[in-house]
């Protein structure tokens, strides 16, 4: 049993209000609210109806509900229909199907989907952009941009 299971997630429940720093080594899952900061090794999830302000700084990264903070991973975000973003984001690759108010930087792809809003600069080295996605800002396609 010496390495982290799967398993290991905290949960932050519906109804549930937390403010400070949550810290983990393993994943956390958010059906509440957060004020504060939040650092985890795995993935954070944001359940629809959230409210986080907070920076978030995880594995990767899943919000389908409200952040008002950046967003940092080593590995992908995924920002669904219902995510609303008002903050930078910093990733391998983003995926954005919701609103971010904020510049959002991947070292490989960013791809805006139909319904995607993004009020900011893209900086990323393959950019796809879907019909219907709403883009304000300067795309800068970079060798490699740094994390």
């Amino acid at each position: 049993m010496g390495e982290r299971e799967e398993r290991d997630v905290s949960v932050v429940g519906r109804g549930a209000h937390v403010e400070g720093s949550l810290v983990s080594t393993g994943s956390l899952w958010i059906a509440g609210r957060v004020t504060g900061e939040i650092s985890v090794e795995g993935q954070v999830t944001v359940a629809p109806g959230s409210e986080v302000e907070a920076d978030i700084q995880a594995g990767s990264i899943n919000l389908a509900g409200r952040v008002n903070g950046n967003l940092t991973a080593p590995g992908s975000v995924e920002l669904p229909a219902q995510s609303q973003v008002k903050g930078d984001v910093r990733a391998r690759s983003v995926t954005l199907q919701g609103a971010v108010e904020g510049n959002v930087v991947a070292q490989q792809k960013v791809e805006l989907g139909p319904g995607a809003r993004l009020q900011g600069d893209i900086t990323c080295t393959a950019l796809v952009v879907a019909e219907g996605a709403v883009f304000r800002g300067r795309s800068i396609m970079a060798q490699r941009p740094s994390p």
